[in-house]
């Protein structure tokens, strides 16, 4: 009833980049949790504030250019991009890192944008430092800081997402600004959270969706201590210059066309090229740093689950799903994502009294669960986005957003994830998101471990829906039913929108889906959601009445059968000419059986002229055949998704295939005329005589 795949993808601009850019790349630590240490208590940030002082010797110098933009990097929005400087010393007791940043308004537009500069820090562990905000005119710099209005505020946008991370903003804001000035501020965020260990490691954009006519990215660190690089472009040279004892690494680059943005795009590749580092030097190392934060993973699980735990009964892997499930349904999500609780999970017992945790606190509850029931349970550090091609990454923990939890049963192992809602049935059945790659959090793995699934049905959806349409005496109305039964990951999806949902607003949202096919229904019943015991299963009842069925044509009313369900699960992007992969929902297999049925004999006409082919290709498959009865119809729609993405160079194939598609998406059938009774034609007599008498 709804469209089962939603992509995840947020796309980087410039202006979130100048405002959250401290916050977000900080040590290259997630901005969702991942790791946190044992019996971790919630810490309160230091008071937010801010000093001012001098650009740090050590920040190499950068000229701004001059003149107009050049080549590809023109004015966007009415705003020229001057200048992107990034520089980051690793060479003291704390990380410090420095931008500078300048930018020219040469239309209102640009002009509103620049009025005011937000700078993100957090004062849990973090210095925000200001050292200069200038306007040149005219060829003449003047000294804004000082007259600059100043305002510290507490920014809390993940708290959509159920996480509080005490994230504050500074902003500045300027006066008297005009068009054609150039606008240059300069800061520096010293610090980073002390979870994250005494290595460092970091990834810096080298495109945005925005022209930059000077972007330069620059590393300062000491050569005993080794620093691994690599661009995800593999073009972009790294220049590398000895300074004394100090290395210092860079990135220039003049005239960078913006990135042209796409909708669709696979949350598990990013489109934007990068510069990554780190002092990591395998993937041993970065499992050493995580495992002895997960040392609460082995504490005592509270008394009163422990009893509830001993009660299980079934195979091992029964009660790891009933465990699983237990958890994913009484324990809300919600994490404490400030200072060391960004990455320190809660003890089991602390999360289980308080029923909320994010990933790394469910994930801890539900290890020491299944330890107690006596399966080897452990962590394993995943990426949500961009982890098609994490293993050939430089080692960090950086590359991580997500905790969930693996174990093996008679030689498989698993993956759950006790932040997932609406699991149902066994292990085998719960879907398994696309996560690719993780990192098993023991102290010994020395590699990335494969996310595969223990049965192909942990990565499908299956829809299968039954529509019945009654027709009246008239043919001019009918009732409607719908039974819609839901498998696998579908039914995940759709136990997940009507949990978060009262019966009336279910009952809404459908009646509205299939208003669009018909617009004088009516709802007859509530809707009705049911669960298949036992199995990751359920089942949709729906009943209208529909009326003023059909269309006129020709004198006769044409009725579209239309395949509903599998339209809203078929979408396109915008952006046709493509330059990367399109989304697509995956494996999902959606079948459609549209009946009609009549009182009597010839209220169906056939409507000739209407066959569709059969269609398979890489990326899906479709039929559609028709039964015939003297008083019903039966149109049998069949869609399976085969692939999760589509190729750039082979999208316009994919397009093609789309339309041929398209014709074979409904089937029409003529109602016949609407009958009239005896008593109809001899009050149709009477009010004909009524009228000639009044002529008279």
């Amino acid at each position: 009833m709804k469209q089962i795949f939603r992509s995840r993808r947020v796309t980087p601009t410039l202006w979130s980049f100048i405002a959250l850019l401290v916050v977000s790349s900080v040590q290259g630590a997630p901005s969702t949790s991942a790791i946190k240490q044992p019996s971790a208590s919630i810490q309160s940030a230091a008071t937010a504030d801010y000093r001012i002082a001098p650009r740090p010797a050590w920040v190499q110098p950068l000229e701004i250019p001059e003149g107009k933009a050049r080549g590809k990097a023109l004015a966007d929005d009415g705003l020229r991009n001057l200048v992107l400087d990034t520089q980051i010393n690793l060479t003291g007791d704390k990380k410090e890192r420095f931008f500078r940043i300048a930018m020219q308004p040469l239309r209102q537009q640009g002009l509103q944008q620049i009025s005011s500069i937000s700078l993100g820090f957090s004062p849990a562990y973090e210095e925000l430092v200001i050292h200069d905000v200038s306007v040149v005119r005219d060829g003449q710099r003047s000294d804004r800081l000082a007259s600059a209005d100043i305002k510290l505020f507490q920014r809390e946008e993940e708290l959509e997402q159920d996480m509080y991370a005490e994230h504050w903003t500074a902003m500045l804001l300027l006066k008297d600004l005009r068009i054609g000035d150039i606008v240059e501020y300069s800061y520096s965020v010293r610090g980073s959270n002390p979870v994250l260990g005494d290595k460092n490691f970091g990834r810096e954009l080298l495109a945005w969706g925005v022209p930059i006519e000077r972007m330069y990215i620059g590393l300062l660190t000491p050569k005993e201590l080794p620093l691994y690089l690599r661009t995800s472009d593999g073009t972009t040279a790294i220049r590398t210059r000895d300074e004394g004892n100090l290395t210092r690494y860079s990135v220039d680059i003049h005239n960078s066309a913006a990135l042209r943005q796409e909708d669709g795009v696979p949350e598990w590749l990013t489109p934007y090229p990068y510069l990554e580092y780190t002092q990591y030097a395998d993937w041993h190392q970065v499992n050493g740093w995580a495992n002895t934060l997960y040392g609460a993973a082995s504490d005592p699980v509270p008394a009163e689950f422990d009893r509830w735990l001993q009660g299980l009964r079934g195979s091992p892997a029964h009660k790891a799903a009933a465990a699983t499930q237990w958890i994913q349904e009484h324990i809300r999500y919600f994490g404490i994502e400030h200072g060391v609780n960004s990455h320190l999970p809660s003890s089991p017992l602390e999360t289980y009294d308080r029923r909320f945790g994010d990933c790394k606190d469910k994930t801890v509850l539900l290890i020491a669960a299944l330890r107690r029931l006596g399966i080897d349970a452990y962590p394993a550090l995943v990426s949500s986005v961009e982890n098609l091609d994490l293993d050939t990454r430089l080692p960090s923990p950086g590359h991580f957003d997500h905790v969930i939890t693996t174990f093996l049963l008679d030689g498989k192992r698993y993956w759950v994830d006790p932040t997932a809602t609406s699991q149902n049935g066994e292990l085998e059945a719960m879907s398994l998101p696309d996560f690719n790659w993780g990192l098993v959090v023991n102290g010994e793995e020395g590699k990335l471990t494969r996310i595969e699934p223990v049965a192909p049905e942990q990565l499908s959806g299956r829809v299968h829906v039954e529509e019945t349409l009654t027709l009246d005496d008239n043919r001019q109305s009918a009732v409607f039913e719908v039974v819609s039964h839901y498998v696998g990951w579908s039914a995940e999806d759709m136990r997940a929108y009507a949990g978060y949902r009262d019966v009336d607003t279910i009952t809404n949202d459908f009646l509205q889906f299939y208003a669009r096919y018909f617009p004088g229904i009516e709802m007859l019943e509530p809707v009705v959601i049911s669960e298949v015991e036992g199995r990751n299963e359920l089942r949709v009842r729906e009943k209208y009445r529909l009326r003023n069925l059909g269309e006129k044509s020709g004198g006769q009313n044409l009725l579209k059968l239309a395949a509903a369900s599998v339209v809203t699960n078929i979408s396109l992007p915008k952006t046709r000419q493509r330059e990367y992969p399109f989304r697509l929902p995956g494996q999902l297999q959606v079948d459609e059986r549209f009946t009609v049925i009549a009182k009597n004999t010839g209220d169906l006409r056939w409507l000739s002229g209407q066959s569709a082919e059969n269609i398979a290709n890489p990326w899906f498959e479709f039929s559609r055949d028709v039964e015939q009865s003297p008083q019903k119809v039966t149109v049998n729609y069949r869609y399976q998704s085969l692939d999760k993405s589509v190729a750039p160079e082979r999208f316009g194939e994919y397009l093609q295939a789309i339309d041929r598609l398209d014709s074979g998406l409904t089937y029409s059938v003529w109602l016949a005329p609407a009958s009239v009774t005896p008593n109809e034609r001899r009050e149709r007599a009477r009010n004909l005589a009524r009228d000639l008498l009044e002529r008279k």
